[in-house]
């Protein structure tokens, strides 16, 4: 049996820090510019949603309930690790976005 297991971030703490690091970023740039990094940040985070919101396990059918609660505790440990690679891809581009954007002015 394979099963599509979504991930959503419900924690709003890590959405929040994530922010503060955008605008801490982000505050030397004039505001219509901001705007515009961010959304060139919204789109690369879009581009990696699925690869880090959504996935497949594979649990036998007949497996032992046990063993189904370790496989999905698991796959969270698995999914918080994600969540941190995708915060770390999130403040690289936004270093990535800022020198760009000071390069060209």
């Amino acid at each position: 049996m394979s099963e599509i297991i979504l991930f959503p971030v419900p924690d709003r703490q890590q959405k929040s820090e994530l922010d503060a690091v955008i605008d801490d970023a982000l505050k030397a740039i004039p505001k219509n510019d901001r705007e515009k990094l961010r959304f060139e940040l919204i789109k690369t985070i879009d581009g990696f949603d699925t690869f880090f919101t959504e996935w497949s396990l594979s649990l036998p059918e007949d497996s032992h309930e046990t063993l189904r609660k370790q496989i999905y505790d698991i796959a969270h440990q698995e999914h918080d690790r994600k969540m941190r690679m995708l915060k770390e891809i999130m403040r690289l581009k936004i270093k990535v976005l800022v020198a760009e954007y000071r390069q060209r002015k």
